[in-house]
């Protein structure tokens, strides 16, 4: 009984337990990070791996030109694990998206990427 306890033991420092409460993570993005398109996009929709929590003004995505001039429309909505934005008329430039968001379990989560708008 002692050596299988030990080999317990043994087997969990070496092969920890993962936490069952994880923090959602970024998915997918629609734009992708670091695409060039030619055709701009009306929306930012990002995908987590877990539902968002729906608060007022605790979820957010943000828009920004090379001017960091806003160029969304400051409607973002959150529906179970995606959030989205709609976006003003895009011209060729680059964009940065900067999201902050609540994950199921209360954690927030901000980080932000790139796109570019180019000429066909």
């Amino acid at each position: 009984m002692k050596k299988i306890f030990a080999l317990a033991l043994a087997l969990l420092v070496v092969f920890p337990v993962a936490p069952a409460f994880a923090h959602a993570q970024l998915d997918g993005a629609s734009p992708k990070a670091n695409v060039k398109l030619v055709k701009a996009p009306t929306q930012i929709k990002l995908t987590f791996d877990d539902d968002l929590i729906e608060l007022t003004d605790a979820n957010t995505i943000q828009v920004t030109n090379s001017k960091r001039q806003r160029v969304d429309l400051n409607n973002s909505k959150v529906l179970g694990n995606q959030i989205t934005v709609g976006l003003k008329k895009l011209v060729v430039g680059s964009y940065r998206v900067t999201y902050r968001v609540l994950s199921a379990d209360g954690h927030p989560i901000s980080a932000s990427y790139s796109f570019s708008v180019i000429k066909k």
